[in-house]
């Protein structure tokens, strides 16, 4: 009866669930649902018996191994929903209910543990995932109702251990160490061993690596070993350092950190780096081929297509931070995703080439890793995965890099702030927007009824309803209901004492927001009339110079003709005799004439005044012609006055540099608008005589177009430096 098909067909109906106990029960342990498995092999065989009939194949032995199992599933599935597979389902479930419950009640009687109830049911349950997994390692595809979670550590090896399998690889290293030990080491093992221990050091996200002799040794074991393998001279790449360090991470609970690591791990690790190196996607390998940037590029457009549907803003900054690319590019819908996809290009490339080593803390790293070896065994989710990662990895980091003007600083960012990044951040972003899409095609091609792992979409299991054993209790009833009672009263108290704080933080906030609000409408219309008071007073002043300078332009043109005419007046009066030897009375006669002397007055008599003593006589000199001296008298007062009129108009000492500062200032001001003026209007800065060449109407319209603008920009100055207190 327990042969082989029967077996095959039980693990194919029950799933994961039930198998997790069932398989752990002693076989006594059958015999209480015996009726039930009777009833269910009965139907089961009836089903295929029908299907034999309907092939015209006569034993179910004449099948080969694929049809046997294509049997196996069309009769299982046919019998679900059935009375006899809910009962045999049901049967299984009570029974795995009563045998767990009474081995974790025996664990807390005997064994007095210090975790819950809880902690060891999910125990017994990794237990069983455990045998489960290793008695029948092609129900790996089983762990993807893990999706979306961090692997528990014994799992996460198993599952790295089950999904990255090749015995010949492994094979292959244990006979050359059996042989020649020396072959498994490169001709560079030294120079191996000094770039993993810089490596280390040097990565801010390695600290819990350094100090490791059992890490250094199974990483150097393995990079030289693949080095060897390699058969060239070349050194190795630096992608290949970073990318054995997952693998020393999921065995570091195998590893020293005193004693070199063991045959048998780095036997394992070698095994596990060689099928993930040679099963890596082209997009990851990147070796610059053609055919690589293709897969990349397709990578990418995914990730940009993920930025523009989630994460918009994201998308928008690194499409202006890599403008450039514009110049190749036609500016249309198509062209704009084309310049996001050429900067994801450049951004992405070492994070998707490292596949997020020395970007994450290693918690946040094993969890993406998680989740693409677990999607190993379906084609296409890698790329689906890693391009999810990616994009939510730079949304995540948006709020850092919206300050970032260029590649490089953006490059900076993310190797600064990336290690901070939780896996409940990556969990949150996940679910929200991609989790549906991503176990679907996890699921796609076995669709099962186990139930998902994610808190979020928690659906209770069957066997949930389990046999209250009562444990001897430790305290009394009384005791027990009244500590209930203070615990939520103080777990009442504390939530009320939050709600209270948060609505009295709320109220100061807006009470703030208020005050401040009305300090600042009162300080801009403080502000608003001292700008209309200096405005009025600079107006005021403007114009009292204005009408002192027309004051003067004005007096000193009345001046200027007044003594025009009085030239004109000399020049035309006939000019009198010259006189050969004038004596000194001619020459005092004349002065008496022009200089008229002031009427005497009492100390004119005075004698006590002292005689002036007489000059010697002299020849007197030739006196000037009238008319000369006429002209010289008015040319020094023209040049007096305008030395006074460039002293009114340009000042003096410091007040000239001053003002011919302001001038300068003034004039290159000027030009700038103008030229501004030329490139708002035409587009473009004028030639020498372009604008002449236009016609009239199109000089005056542009003039005008001109002027207005400039008019307006010296207004925006001239309230600028008002403004500042100039």
């Amino acid at each position: 009866m327990w042969n082989k098909p029967f077996i095959a067909s039980l693990r194919i109906h029950l799933g994961h669930r039930n198998e997790l106990l069932f398989i752990r029960m002693s076989y006594p342990s059958y015999l209480v649902f015996l009726t039930e498995w009777n009833g269910f092999v009965h139907e089961l065989h009836e089903a295929i018996q029908q299907q034999l009939t309907e092939s015209h194949v006569q034993y179910f032995t004449d099948l080969s191994e694929p049809e046997k199992e294509l049997f196996m599933q069309r009769a299982t599935k046919a019998l679900e929903g059935g009375t006899a597979s809910r009962t045999l389902f049901n049967k299984i479930s009570s029974s795995m209910d009563v045998h767990l419950n009474d081995q974790v009640s025996k664990q807390l009687m005997d064994d007095y543990p210090t975790d819950t109830r809880t902690d060891l049911v999910i125990e017994c349950a990794e237990e069983g995932v455990m045998s489960l997994l290793k008695k029948w390692p092609d129900m790996k595809s089983k762990l993807h109702t893990c999706f979306n979670q961090p692997l528990q550590e014994p799992i996460r090896q198993l599952a790295w251990k089950l999904y990255l399998s090749n015995p010949k690889i492994r094979k292959t290293y244990v006979d050359i160490l059996n042989v020649n030990p020396r072959a498994a080491i490169s001709s560079q093992d030294l120079d191996i061993s000094q770039k993993v221990e810089q490596m280390v050091l040097a990565e801010p996200t390695f600290t819990s690596l350094k100090g490791s002799i059992g890490a250094f040794y199974a990483m150097k074991a393995t990079l030289s070993y693949h080095h060897s393998k390699q058969e060239t001279n070349n050194r190795l790449r630096d992608i290949d350092y970073f990318l054995v360090v997952p693998f020393v991470l999921v065995a570091e609970n195998s590893l020293s950190r005193r004693e070199p690591a063991s045959g048998k791990v780095v036997a394992l690790l070698v095994e596990e780096y060689f099928t993930y190196m040679n099963t890596r996607p082209g997009f990851v390998v990147d070796s610059g081929s053609e055919v690589h940037n293709e897969e990349l590029r397709g990578l990418v457009g995914k990730v940009a297509a993920i930025l523009e549907s989630h994460y918009p803003d994201m998308a928008f900054l690194v499409s202006r931070n890599f403008v450039p690319a514009r110049e190749k590019i036609v500016a249309t819908e198509k062209g704009s995703r084309a310049i996001l996809v050429e900067g994801l290009m450049e951004l992405v490339r070492p994070m998707v080439r490292t596949m997020f080593v020395g970007y994450l803390k290693f918690d946040t790293l094993l969890y993406v890793w998680d989740q693409y070896i677990l999607g190993l065994d379906v084609p296409g989710f890698s790329a689906e995965w890693l391009s999810v990662a990616i994009a939510t990895l730079l949304g995540l980091e948006n709020d850092k890099l919206q300050q970032c003007q260029s590649p490089l600083a953006m490059e900076e960012v993310l190797n600064r702030e990336s290690p901070f990044l939780t896996i409940e951040q990556f969990q949150y972003e996940v679910k929200k927007y991609h989790y549906k899409s991503l176990y679907n095609l996890l699921t796609s091609d076995h669709k099962s009824a186990i139930p998902v792992l994610d808190p979020t979409q928690a659906i209770h299991p069957a066997w949930r309803h389990w046999h209250n054993d009562q444990i001897p209790p430790y305290t009394k009833p009384t005791d027990r209901r009244k500590a209930r009672e203070e615990r939520e009263a103080e777990r009442e108290r504390l939530l009320q004492q939050q709600r209270d704080a948060e609505r009295k933080r709320k109220e100061g906030a807006s009470r703030e927001r208020k005050d401040k609000m009305d300090e600042l409408t009162k300080m801009a219309a403080h502000e608003q009339a001292r700008i209309d008071r200096e405005k009025n007073d600079l107006e005021d002043e403007l114009m009292e110079e204005r009408r002192k300078r027309l004051d003067g332009e004005r007096r000193a043109q009345e001046e200027i003709e007044s003594l025009r005419r009085e030239l004109e007046a000399l020049k035309n009066k006939p000019a009198p005799m010259p006189v050969r030897s004038p004596s000194v009375y001619s020459r005092a006669s004349y002065i008496s004439r022009v200089l008229i002397p002031p009427p005497p007055t009492p100390a004119s008599y005075t004698s006590g005044l002292p005689t002036i003593p007489q000059s010697p006589p002299q020849t007197p000199a030739r006196s000037l012609d009238p008319r000369v001296q006429a002209e010289n008298v008015i040319l020094d007062f023209l040049k007096r006055i305008r030395k006074s009129m460039d002293i009114i108009t340009h000042g003096e000492g410091k007040e000239a540099e001053d003002l011919d500062k302001e001038t300068s200032r003034y004039v290159h001001n000027n030009v700038q608008d103008l030229k501004r003026a030329q490139m708002e209007v035409f587009g473009h800065q004028l030639q020498p005589g372009e604008f002449e060449k236009m016609d009239a109407m199109r000089q005056k319209k542009a003039s005008d177009q001109m002027m207005t603008l400039i008019q307006k920009w010296r207004e925006d100055r001239r309230a600028r430096e008002l403004r500042q207190g100039r």
